[in-house]
């Protein structure tokens, strides 16, 4: 067998096993899938125009928020208190996704039944599409968690294989022949998420036969979990806001071109991302010692700084060809909402070090600021300044957010040699 063998013990398979080659796979994976997920936005901008994109956003938007308000935070506490070797066992987190992903059904029906309707003109199909979206996407995300706590990093590589891919095989020629619709484009991306969810709970399963439906289990996952999820609503209204208020508050026009524009502003942070959800594992599972980790903040922080000033540079010249000459207000975006992404790196840095920590009540502060800061601020400004006065009002709001969990990192960390617990 040569050096290049996936068998265990092998060289190759001690670099996959290791924090930089998980993350190398996982974001390796995440670019394919984030490269699929912007040539399905080109494609359905392009045929559907500002308008049919917007609705899109949209009801991929309510779907996103409602998954980080139904799970409660427990996909980050679970996974933590898995890898620290507390009492919280994989299988009583199986038993609680599965009986929050109810909860997630009712409530993306609930709210796309009244607002898609009244702001969108959306038909039945649109809002039973979405409420399988939503059902899929939050399966898939909690799955995610399941498997980086029982080890299975390389593994998640699939799932986002899987949800970028899937709709972009078949919305591509669909496109071209000329027959895209808003209601195909919701529906493939929820077939993405739906097979990326079901391989997962195959992967998750193999190292936990059955999920256990214990509420008493569940009470530790979901206490400690409930500051996270004060922090990852907030987290996500920062995200959020400014894309559901232009709908609400601007045009669909307006919305559509601001969605694409954020596209490719946030297009590198699929690379940040695996790289925060490692280090977090890892200093849970008490592998990273104190020096390191101020050291693998400065690096990712310098090296996403640098992907944004490029992003700045070349991503209207880029993304307008593509999306159409409807979208060139792209070009007094782009940098805004750039120089806004990189403070968000910052942010995303530093709580992933407070939660690795299980230091989860702090988590909440920064996103939850942020997250009023940046509506407040969003309601005065649209109405009078669109999609401009709402990349600068996300620049200010995560500025904050970044000072803030700066600091909190700043008073745990203290100099020590010994390993993270």
């Amino acid at each position: 067998m040569n050096s290049f063998s996936l068998r265990h013990g092998t060289p190759l398979r001690s670099m996959l096993d290791g924090p930089r080659g998980e993350t190398m796979v996982v974001a390796f994976a995440r670019v394919i899938s984030a490269s699929a997920a912007l040539v399905v936005a080109a494609a359905s901008a392009r045929q559907l125009g500002p308008v049919g994109r917007g609705e899109i956003v949209f009801v991929v938007t309510v779907a996103i928020l409602c998954t980080e308000f139904v799970n409660l935070g427990t996909n980050v506490s679970g996974r933590i208190e898995i890898l620290r070797g507390m009492d919280t066992k994989i299988e009583d987190y199986l038993g609680l996704i599965v009986a929050l992903v109810g909860v997630q059904t009712v409530l993306v029906a609930t709210v796309l039944g009244i607002v898609g309707p009244t702001f969108f003109g959306s038909g039945v199909a649109t809002c039973v599409i979405g409420v399988f979206l939503g059902a899929a996407m939050f399966l898939s995300h909690m799955l995610v968690d399941a498997a980086f706590a029982v080890r299975r990093t390389l593994q998640t590589g699939v799932r986002e294989l899987l949800t970028g891919l899937v709709p972009v095989v078949i919305v591509v020629p669909v496109a071209v022949a000329g027959g895209l619709s808003v209601e195909l484009v919701l529906a493939l991306t929820a077939l993405g998420y739906a097979l990326g969810a079901v391989y997962l709970w195959g992967v998750v399963r193999s190292r936990s036969p059955k999920a256990r439906f214990d509420p008493r289990t569940w009470r530790p996952i979901v206490g400690k979990g409930l500051p996270v999820f004060a922090g990852s609503v907030g987290q996500s209204v920062a995200l959020r806001a400014d894309r559901m208020l232009l709908g609400l508050l601007s045009t669909p026009a307006a919305l559509g071109v601001f969605s694409v524009a954020s596209t490719t502003a946030e297009l590198p942070r699929l690379l940040l991302l695996p790289a925060t959800q490692v280090l977090s594992n890892r200093i849970a599972s008490g592998d990273i010692p104190h020096g390191t980790l101020k050291r693998i903040m400065l690096r990712l922080g310098f090296g996403y700084s640098a992907l944004m000033v490029l992003v700045a540079m070349t991503g209207a010249a880029v993304v307008i060809p593509v999306a159409g000459s409807g979208f060139s207000g792209i070009r007094d975006l782009i940098g805004v909402l750039a120089l806004g992404e990189g403070l968000f790196g910052v942010f995303l840095i530093s709580t992933g070090v407070l939660a690795g920590l299980g230091m989860y009540r702090p988590l909440a502060v920064p996103g939850l600021f942020g997250a009023v800061v940046i509506v407040v601020v969003d309601l005065m400004v649209i109405p009078n300044h669109d999609e401009i006065g709402a990349a600068w009002v996300r620049v200010g709001g995560y500025g904050l957010m970044a000072l803030m969990s700066l600091a909190l990192v700043a008073s745990a960390i203290r100099p020590s040699t010994r390993v993270l617990r």
